[in-house]
C-alpha cells in the first residue's frame, strides 16, 4: 500500500517547539494555488496544507525556513480527530514530512523587510492570510 503526500508551495506559518521529552516538532502551513473556472471566470483557488516535521527536519525548518519561502515536502498522510470548541468532532489532515527541500529563492518572492511574505502572486492580500 502507498500512503504518500507531496506539496510544493509557499510557507505561510511556521511554529517550532520541544516536547517534555526533548523531541523537536515544527508545524508548517504551506499554501498552494491554481486557476479554476467559476461561472465562466478564471479565479485563483487557494489551498492550505498542514505539515508536521520531527527532530532533524524540524531543526532544519527552524533554522532555514521562513514565511514566503518556496518549499517542497514529501511524507506520509495522517489524520487526527479532535473535538472543536463547539463540541463537534472534526478531523484534521496533515503530512508527516520525511523529506524537505528548500527551493531557490526568486527576487519577487523574498520576504518583505517587516517579515511578511509577498502573497500577491497567489491572489491573497495581507488581511486575507488566515493567521
Amino acid at each position: 500500500m502507498i500512503n504518500q503526500g507531496q506539496v510544493l508551495g509557499r510557507v505561510g506559518k511556521i511554529e517550532t517547539r520541544n516536547t517534555a521529552t526533548g523531541i523537536k516538532i515544527s508545524n508548517v502551513s504551506i499554501v498552494t494555488s491554481k486557476k479554476v473556472l467559476k461561472n465562466g471566470v478564471k479565479v485563483e483557488k487557494v489551498t492550505w496544507h498542514n505539515i508536521t516535521l520531527f527532530n532533524k527536519l524540524a531543526e532544519v525548518a527552524e533554522k532555514y525556513v521562513a514565511v514566503g519561502d518556496l518549499l517542497y515536502v514529501q511524507g506520509e498522510m495522517d489524520n487526527q480527530k479532535y473535538t472543536g470548541q463547539d463540541g463537534m468532532e472534526r478531523t484534521k489532515s496533515f503530512i508527516i514530512a520525511h523529506q524537505l527541500q528548500l527551493m531557490p529563492k526568486s527576487k519577487e518572492h523574498k520576504p518583505e523587510p517587516n517579515g511578511n511574505a509577498a502573497y500577491d502572486n497567489m491572489g491573497l492580500e495581507d488581511n486575507e492570510v488566515p493567521f
